[in-house]
C-alpha cells in the first residue's frame, strides 16, 4: 500500500462504501468532482483577497498601502521557501489549503479594518474622495495583516500545488491517459475558473461601491465570501500522490536549488519572473493611486483590474493550443515593457497619463 502524508488518505482508494475498490468509472467522477470543489473555493477566496490588495493604495494613504503590499510579497516568497513545505508536508495539502484560506480571510478583514481607520478624508484635484491622513491603527492593523497574508500565500500556493499535482496523477492512472495531457487540461479548466472569479470579484467590488456601499464595509463582505470558501473546502476529499518522494531537509532544499543553477533556462526564467512582479506591483501600487484612482475615481480601480484578469483569462485559452509556449512568453514579456516604456514617456513629458482617463485600460 503506497505511504501517505499524515492524517490523509488516497482519494482513489478510500471511497468505496462497503470498503471494496470503486469501479474506474466512478472513482473518476470523484477525483473530478473532487478537483472542481478546490478549483471554486480556492477561486473565490483568492479573488477576495486580491481585491483589497488591488484598492489597497487607492483606499488607505498611499505610502500604507505601498508598504503593506510590499510586506506580503516579500512575505510570500520567504513562506514559500521556509515555511510552506513543512505545513504541507505535516498537514498535507489540503490541510495546508485550509490553514492558507484561514489566513488570507484574515487579512481582508484587517484590511476591513484599516480602510476603516483612516484619520482624515480629502478630495484629489478631480474630487474624488481620499485618505489624506493614516492613523496608528491603519498602519498597524494592514501591516499585520499583510504579514499574514504572506503566509497564507506562500503556504496556500505551495499547498494547492500539491494537491492539483496528486490529483492529475491519480486521475491519470485511473483513466489511464498520460501524465502530461490530464495536467494540460486540468491546469486550462483552473485558470479558467480561476480567472473568471478574479473579474467577478474586482467588478463586484466596483459595483458596491458605485452603490453607495463604503470600502471597508465591502472588505468585511469579501472576507466573510473568504471564510465561506475555506468552510465549503473542508468537504473536499484529500488527494496525495500515490508515489510520494522522500522530505527534504533545509539544506536539501537549498542543494537542490543551487544544482539547477547551470542551467541557462532557470536564468532566462528569472527575468519573466522578476518582469511579471516588477509589473504587477508597479500597476496595483503605483498607476492605481497615481493616475486610475484621480482621473476616474477610486471605485474604477476594480474595473480596470478585472480587463487584466479578463485578458488573461482569454490569453490562458487561446495559448494553450499552442503547441510551443515561446509565443505566449514573449508577447507577455513585449507587454510588460510596453507598461514601463509608456510610463517612461510620460515621465519625459513627451505624453500626459493624468490625462487620459479610459485611455488607461491600455495599461491593464
Amino acid at each position: 500500500m503506497a505511504q501517505t502524508e499524515p492524517g490523509v488518505q488516497l482519494l482513489n482508494t478510500d471511497l468505496g462504501e462497503d470498503g471494496a475498490p470503486t469501479n474506474a468509472e466512478v472513482r473518476s467522477k470523484q477525483l473530478r468532482n473532487n478537483f472542481w470543489l478546490m478549483a471554486f473555493t480556492f477561486s473565490i477566496n483568492h479573488a477576495t483577497v486580491t481585491t483589497p490588495f488591488v484598492f489597497a493604495s487607492s483606499v488607505l494613504l498611499e505610502e500604507v498601502g505601498f508598504v503593506g503590499n510590499a510586506i506580503l510579497n516579500f512575505g510570500t516568497m520567504l513562506t514559500s521557501l521556509f515555511v510552506a513545505p513543512y505545513v504541507c508536508t505535516s498537514l498535507g495539502s489540503k490541510g495546508g489549503m485550509l490553514v492558507g484560506m484561514t489566513l488570507y480571510a484574515v487579512y481582508v478583514a484587517c484590511s476591513a479594518v484599516a480602510a476603516s481607520n483612516c484619520g482624515h478624508f480629502g478630495e484629489d484635484t478631480n474630487g474624488h474622495r481620499i485618505c489624506k491622513e493614516s492613523t496608528t491603527a491603519q498602519w498597524g492593523t494592514f501591516v499585520v495583516g499583510s504579514i499574514i497574508g504572506g503566509l497564507g500565500a506562500g503556504i496556500l500556493w505551495l499547498s494547492e500545488g500539491a494537491f492539483f499535482a496528486a490529483t492529475s496523477e491519480v486521475l491519470a492512472e485511473v483513466e489511464n491517459k498520460p501524465a502530461p495531457t490530464l495536467t494540460a487540461e486540468l491546469a486550462g479548466r483552473f485558470a479558467i475558473v480561476y480567472l473568471v472569479f478574479e473579474v467577478l470579484a474586482k467588478l463586484g467590488a466596483t459595483g458596491l461601491s458605485k452603490a453607495g456601499m463604503s470600502f471597508p464595509a465591502i472588505f468585511f463582505i469579501y472576507a466573510g465570501l473568504a471564510v465561506a470558501a475555506a468552510v465549503v473546502f473542508c468537504f473536499a476529499k484529500p488527494v496525495v500522490s500515490t508515489k510520494p518522494g522522500p522530505t527534504p531537509s533545509l539544506c536539501g532544499k537549498v542543494t537542490a536549488a543551487v544544482s539547477l543553477w547551470p542551467d541557462v533556462k532557470i536564468w532566462l526564467l528569472a527575468f519573466t519572473n522578476l518582469t511579471f512582479g516588477f509589473a504587477a506591483a508597479f500597476m496595483n501600487g503605483y498607476v492605481n493611486a497615481t493616475f486610475t484612482s484621480k482621473q476616474l475615481g477610486t471605485g474604477t480601480v476594480g474595473t480596470l483590474a478585472s480587463v487584466t484578469a479578463l485578458v488573461a483569462a482569454g490569453g490562458s485559452f487561446a495559448f494553450a493550443m499552442l503547441p510551443s509556449k515561446l509565443l505566449a512568453v514573449f508577447l507577455g514579456s513585449v507587454c510588460f515593457f510596453g507598461i514601463a516604456l509608456i510610463c517612461l514617456i510620460d515621465r519625459a513629458g513627451a505624453i500626459e497619463l493624468e490625462h487620459w482617463g479610459w485611455g488607461l485600460v491600455v495599461l491593464y
